[in-house]
């Protein structure tokens, strides 16, 4: 018998190649996903809220010499053997110099893995007295922030302060469920006496937070102790910074942040602990930095325009710039690994001092150990 459309066996084995072709490609799809996701490095992210009111000069002074020795100890932390993504993201708040009608809450910067950026905001805030609202500023900080939504990834906020936590006209507890929805754990720091009401109101902040909370003397002095390896760590690290290759728009804004930073850590008498974090997977500057950005995939050369680039590398041939950039990263690994080998030195050399003096109320104190429960119970492994 004919058909008008054929042999029925053969339509229906086209019919089954369609549909096994189809079953292929989706297979295949599904995998590349799961594979994609799985291969994505975990990530940190750390949201830093500080009251910049008269008062808290001193927290503001610790956080601007200890954020690179926080740095330096989560270059430890690692989950199924990678070196996890850091984001630090900073507000302050509390300060009479921000709009009343906006809290009084000010987004230094959003999540960011450009640690100089992080540095520079912070030596930016001036304390000026004002109506310091906790609830406000995590409210602000829970919507405003790309946070991560994987159940793999830390999210936390430490906020720091010394008034009431239930100051302003956002409810502070609504504002902590809110973020303890997200998966955000809500850490609290208060500057004051350990002992009285406002500080329990703190307390109870972070047991809804599922946080932890501390009190700490913002005004305590911090003695940095000096060693043998200093001197040779900062001579390498600004050996380092002449490896970096500025380009596009934010190039040469970037090199400056850099050199910027590295003095403001030679004022806080921190450059060597700077340096370590430098050398570290999480001192990343892909918008300003020709071979972070290559690395990281968010750019090519060859589309980069030649004006983008810094004037030494205009004239060449493309082979001629890759060459270039081979050189300078081949140079910076080299003294990446003298800065990591004397920064062992110079850890050793603290660790042997007698510090029965040394304090632990200091912000950077409190924040490495709660995260460093906080990291263990999300899956990730401090290394020895």
């Amino acid at each position: 018998m004919n058909y008008p459309y054929g042999n029925t066996g053969d339509k229906n084995m086209k019919i089954k190649q369609v549909f096994f072709t189809f079953l292929i490609v989706m297979v295949t799809v599904f995998s590349a996903n799961n594979l994609s996701a799985s291969t994505l490095k975990p990530k940190i992210q750390l949201a830093i809220l500080l009251d910049s009111s008269n008062s808290m000069d001193g927290l503001i002074d610790q956080a601007k010499s200890q954020l690179w020795k926080i740095v330096n100890h989560l270059t430890k932390v690692s989950k199924n053997g990678e070196k996890p993504i850091l984001e630090i993201a900073l507000y302050h708040y509390g300060n009479d110099s921000l709009p009343s009608q906006e809290g009084h809450i000010r987004q230094l910067t959003r999540f960011t893995p450009e640690l100089d950026l992080v540095s520079q905001k912070l030596f930016e805030i001036k304390t000026n007295g004002g109506q310091e609202y906790a609830g406000w500023v995590i409210n602000s900080a829970t919507k405003e922030l790309e946070w991560s939504k994987s159940q793999a990834d830390f999210r936390a906020v430490f906020i720091a302060g010394n008034e009431p936590f239930d100051q302003g006209p956002v409810v502070w507890n609504d504002s902590v469920k809110k973020a303890h929805q997200k998966d955000i754990i809500i850490n609290t720091i208060y500057c004051g006496a350990s002992e009285n009401d406002e500080r329990n109101l703190w307390a109870k902040a972070a047991n809804i937070g599922q946080g932890s909370n501390f009190n700490i003397d913002q005004n305590q002095e911090i003695v940095n102790i000096p060693t043998p390896y200093d001197e040779e760590i900062n001579d390498w690290n600004r050996k380092l910074n002449d490896t970096y290759i500025p380009f596009g728009n934010d190039g040469l804004a970037g090199q400056a942040r850099q050199s910027a930073e590295d003095e403001n850590a030679i004022q806080q008498g921190v450059l060597s602990s700077r340096g370590a974090s430098k050398v570290s997977d999480y001192y990343r500057n892909s918008s300003w930095d020709l071979i972070d950005a290559l690395e990281d995939g968010s750019v090519k050369l060859e589309n980069i325009n030649n004006n983008d680039l810094p004037e030494v590398m205009r004239k060449m041939t493309l082979q001629e710039k890759s060459n270039y950039v081979a050189g300078k990263k081949a140079e910076r690994e080299k003294i990446k690994q003298i800065i990591v080998d004397l920064s062992k030195k110079r850890t050793a050399y603290i660790d042997q001092q007698t510090i029965k003096h040394s304090p632990k109320d200091t912000l950077d104190y409190v924040i490495i150990e709660s995260l460093t429960k906080q990291l263990e119970n999300k899956g990730f492994v401090l290394d020895n």
